[in-house]
């Protein structure tokens, strides 16, 4: 019985680990994202053949916002399954709108920019399994 409590401890810090580390990814790739919408905003919309000049800053501010907010979840709340659940499903909603916009394509958005959303959801797609898998 001993064992198995010492097993099982060790196998929630490890889970506990792995998911800080993807909470951590997960921040930073929502801040450097965020950063490079706001910053380089004309040369996407160049590359997504769009002419929304204020749609990449609002994208990337709320990034801004909801990596800080990870960025907090990873250091001070960890252990509150609401909070990394919820950070989960945000990823996984922006992963099905992703797919819905090229799928559907809802804003007539360039070969290359539907390419870069597809990319960009299945990573967010696999940072969301591991918060997920690791969320114990």
């Amino acid at each position: 019985m001993l064992y198995f409590c010492k097993k099982n401890k060790m196998q929630n810090f490890s889970s506990l680990k792995k998911l800080k580390k993807y909470l951590t990814i997960n921040s930073l790739f929502s801040a450097i994202s965020g950063f490079i919408m706001i910053l380089f905003s004309t040369k996407l919309n160049i590359v997504f053949g769009i002419d929304k000049p204020n749609i990449f800053p609002f994208i990337g501010a709320n990034l801004l916002v909801f990596s800080i907010i990870i960025w907090y979840v990873s250091l001070k709340k960890i252990r509150n399954k609401t909070l990394v659940t919820a950070i989960s499903m945000l990823d996984l909603f922006w992963v099905l709108g992703s797919f819905t916009i090229v799928f559907f394509r809802l804003f007539n958005i360039s070969k290359t920019g539907n390419i870069l959303i597809i990319i960009v959801a299945i990573w967010i797609a696999f940072l969301a399994f591991k918060q997920i898998k690791n969320n114990k």
